[in-house]
């Protein structure tokens, strides 16, 4: 069936005298599909026939029709065009339409060819801060450069922070990432990345703007405590403490005593570097108290606490305050003892007379049963008796 639709086709064709090319476009350059913005590009498509009705030309850069610089020219068509960077890596081409009714010819040539434009990027690059512009010592510098284009060929990145040696980083497509460690004294540091051309193709030497970083540096070890004076002392008496690191390279840092959950009075304390001292007159409510230094940085939330001293305070009759709770245990202890005690004593002083009432009386019930024997008169024994 379908043989028979085509040669009705052609037949009816040839009764019309319509015809079509019998090959697709052929197409050629004169010059390399390479160069520099501005440079013109040219492109030749051929038909060795171009059938009747003649075929129309259109020509295409990537999905780009191009509209001017077009001349045909009996079987040949012309492309000429000044190079742009947005041409860069895009396939070129022609195409053949037959405007017969009744024949189909669309058709693109048979080869292409792909522009390579010589282009700077467009811009300087662009540069983001990824981490905070305030980081500990511990933490990282992160940052980011882009681009909307490297160029071609492609231009290569670096980066540069304060007096560190360049830093290649890490490229992905049109942006280029750094990720620093801190390992320096400085305390701020500027950092900036810069795009350059690999060639002499063109010229590309393009820094960005400069992100700047705060850093605050931990000190490495705790603080520690040291004691000046002896921590057992009298009331009244001054109380001496130290407490120091090993090095701290930020300034804007502060000091704070306790003992306790009682803070210190800050007037009594001297700062110096690294080293914190405080001279306070023992009192009482600091008896028995753990006493410690606190070392903090309000900006960055941080803090570091030494380890304790137990302070002992003698009050000036020689007799320690007891605490509530020692005061309160010792005086039930005392006050059961005593109840107890006298309890026992009570329970003795009891026995002790109900023996006594017991023999007194079988005294006299004896005294009765058993009649005393005398050689006294029967009559003055009886008298006697009575007188009892």
């Amino acid at each position: 069936m379908d043989i028979i639709l085509i040669i009705l086709l052609y037949v009816s064709s040839y009764v019309a005298g319509d015809t079509i090319p019998t090959s697709r476009p052929s197409m050629s350059r004169p010059y390399s599909t390479s160069g520099y913005e501005g440079d013109t590009m040219k492109f030749v498509c051929y038909l060795s026939s171009l059938g009747d009705p003649p075929i129309i030309w259109s020509w295409f850069c990537g999905d780009e029709q191009m509209m001017s610089d077009i001349t045909n020219s009996t079987t040949y068509t012309y492309l000429s065009f000044p190079l742009l960077w947005k041409y860069h890596q895009r396939s070129c081409y022609c195409r053949a339409i037959s405007p017969s009714s009744i024949l189909v010819y669309n058709e693109t040539s048979s080869n292409r060819y792909i522009l390579y434009v010589y282009h700077p990027p467009p811009t300087k690059p662009m540069i983001y801060a990824l981490s905070s512009s305030t980081v500990r010592s511990v933490e990282s510098i992160q940052a980011k450069c882009n681009l909307s284009s490297l160029g071609f060929p492609k231009i290569s990145w670096r980066w540069f922070c304060g007096n560190q040696a360049p830093i290649s980083g890490t490229s992905v497509q049109l942006e280029s990432y750094l990720s620093l460690n801190i390992n320096f004294d400085d305390k701020t540091i500027g950092c900036r990345c810069r795009g350059t051309s690999s060639g002499s193709d063109y010229q590309y030497n393009e820094f960005s703007d400069v992100v700047e970083f705060t850093i605050f540096y931990i000190p490495d070890d705790q603080p520690a405590v040291l004691t000046l004076t002896p921590m057992a002392v009298r009331e009244g008496e001054d109380v001496g403490l130290v407490c120091s690191v090993s090095q701290v390279k930020d300034p804007d840092v502060s000091w704070g005593w306790f003992c306790g959950k009682q803070r210190l009075p800050s007037n009594r304390v001297e700062q110096t570097g690294s080293t914190s001292k405080i001279i306070f007159r023992a009192e009482m409510n600091y008896h028995q108290q753990y006493c410690y230094c606190k070392l903090n940085q309000s900006l960055f939330h941080y803090a570091a606490y030494s380890n304790a001293k137990k302070l002992t305070i003698t009050s000036d009759d020689a007799t320690q305050c007891l605490s509530p709770v020692i005061f309160g245990t010792t005086t039930g202890i005392l006050l059961a003892i005593i109840v107890a005690l006298s309890t026992v004593v009570a329970l003795q002083c009891l026995g002790k007379k109900k023996y006594s009432i017991r023999e007194t009386r079988s005294n006299d019930e004896m005294s009765h049963r058993n009649p005393v024997y005398t050689n006294e008169p029967y009559e003055e024994l009886q008298t006697n008796r009575g007188k009892f």
